[in-house]
């Protein structure tokens, strides 16, 4: 995984490079076109004076939670316990002969508390979009965007993370405020390794959107794209 990880990040430099090349000639090349070199001093200057700002995006907040959240599951076992009672379900369903995974009593209860709260989380996320003017819908009455579309990864690693530290600490896994702190962390050092390939992946990404993004929106402009619908118009006005 190490490995594969170092070419990504290999790959993403040599392409943010390439593109570096690629608007440079370009702009040279026909200058008529509606698009940015990154080589000229506007170019130059986005791209150091927005470095940051590009790093700031929503993408960053997922994925901080996202790793948080599986590194808790994991190590607090809940994953385990939840893999070992869906093949106890799948067993009495075929009436196989497998082993059946017995529970302890205190993870039983854990598990128990876990699933609680996670129909909760449903039920209070199902009252806040899908009853008429819920809290977390869009002004329009929409889903996608919405309140609830920005929050969701969120909210759903931040439900996790509180399954798996109440499963920690009714099962024993959790023992101690210093075991519970190196569960939340756990995560966070396994996807310490995706950080340069977010770092440069962003800021590749960014970079096609500062070159080519002009053209397409010249191209909205003066109805290239008049035969498209309406919402994959408003669509590409967004990337």
């Amino acid at each position: 995984m190490r490995n594969k990880l170092g070419y990504i990040v290999l790959v993403l430099l040599i392409a943010q490079l390439a593109l570096i090349l690629l608007s440079w000639l370009l702009t040279a090349a026909f200058p008529e076109l509606p698009m940015r070199s990154m080589l000229s001093s506007e170019g130059i200057r986005w791209f150091f004076g927005s470095f940051v700002s590009n790093q700031l995006s929503p993408l960053l907040v997922y994925f901080i939670m996202t790793v948080m959240a599986a590194g808790a599951c994991i190590r607090s076992r809940l994953y385990t316990a939840l893999r070992a009672m869906l093949s106890n379900m799948r067993s009495g369903l075929t009436n196989s002969s497998n082993s059946r995974y017995k529970f302890h009593y205190r993870e039983t209860v854990g598990l128990r508390i876990a699933l609680v709260e996670f129909i909760v989380y449903v039920i209070v996320m199902i009252l806040l979009t899908a009853i008429p003017h819920a809290i977390l819908l869009s002004v329009t009455g929409q889903l996608f965007p919405s309140s609830f579309s920005s929050s969701f990864i969120p909210s759903l690693s931040l439900i996790i993370i509180i399954m798996s530290l109440t499963y920690g600490v009714a099962s024993g896994t959790i023992d101690s405020v210093a075991k519970m702190h190196k569960i939340l962390v756990g995560g966070l050092e396994v996807g310490s390794r995706l950080v340069p390939t977010y770092l440069i992946g962003i800021q590749l990404y960014m970079s096609i959107k500062y070159v080519f993004i002009p053209i397409v929106s010249t191209y909205i402009n003066i109805g290239f794209v008049n035969n498209l619908s309406p919402m994959l118009r408003v669509a590409l006005c967004e990337i």
